[in-house]
């Protein structure tokens, strides 16, 4: 059976990646978005980081326009009288008219910034992001959602369409400490699966005894090699699927869904 024939037999699944600043997680992002395309599902990335570089990662060079600069549809859509505002305004239309498309058949959506506060923060931007984020959720593509270190774009209710949390770490401590951060941040908001991608590993005892660490407490997606092709792509704007070695990427493609799948 190929890889098309394979994909069309299986449940689209719902991804958030999240890390620090540089570990990986926007690369990470972009290959499973193309390899899942390549598979023959409909994919949506969307950038929930404020850098913004999930497009270009995935080969688009035009501008994105980010949902959260759309004032005037925030007013329009989500702004009641008397200072109230629509919970779930409609959003449905948007993907259409503020995204573009790669060559591979990737629709790539930019989320732009949200204002941090968890549940507690009620103001007309969130809700229209947030009423984005729940239309993707239960849309029928696969979707990946690149988010910052902190998981703030996901309420509770949102959060809970999400198949599983992947959370990008180096082999260092100071990654190792992010992921119990981000740990508490998805259970603060009812996700219930996270798993680990261990990226720009360098071969040493002290890499091999975080990896193994790690392991005790989390399922482990895959090991991903330093490679300095990556750094080069980046360098050129090319997108990293179409110069850099896919192979740790295509079997931790394969593994999501086995964790996904009930």
């Amino acid at each position: 059976m190929d890889e098309k024939e394979k994909g069309k037999k299986r449940k689209p699944v719902k991804l958030a990646i999240s890390g620090k600043g540089g570990v990986g997680k926007t690369t990470l992002a972009a290959i499973l978005a193309y390899l899942l395309a390549k598979d023959g599902f409909r994919v949506t990335a969307i950038d929930c980081d404020s850098s913004i570089n999930l497009p270009s990662a995935l080969g688009i060079n035009e501008d994105i326009t980010p949902l959260s600069s759309l004032r005037h549809i925030i007013e329009e859509r989500v702004k009641l009288p008397f200072g109230a505002f629509r919970y779930n305004p409609k959003v449905d239309d948007i993907f259409e008219k503020y995204s573009a498309v790669n060559n591979a058949g990737v629709r790539v959506v930019v989320l732009g910034t949200i204002e941090k506060g968890g549940e507690g923060c009620f103001c007309p931007e969130n809700a229209f992001l947030r009423a984005v984020l729940r239309h993707a959720i239960f849309s029928d593509d696969v979707l990946i959602l690149d988010m910052e270190a902190g998981i703030e774009h996901l309420g509770r209710g949102t959060a809970k369409g999400v198949d599983l949390l992947i959370a990008v770490v180096e082999p260092g401590m100071r990654s190792v400490e992010t992921l119990g951060r981000i740990e508490k941040l998805s259970r603060d908001i009812e996700i219930e699966r996270i798993a680990v991608v261990v990226n720009k590993y360098i071969e040493c005892d002290t890499a091999r005894k975080i990896v193994k660490r790690v392991s005790e407490s989390y399922d482990v997606l895959g090991v991903i090699p330093y490679d300095r092709c990556f750094v080069e792509a980046d360098m050129v704007n090319i997108p990293p699927y179409e110069v850099c070695d896919l192979k740790p990427f295509k079997k931790i493609k394969e593994r999501l869904f086995d964790i996904c799948t009930p």
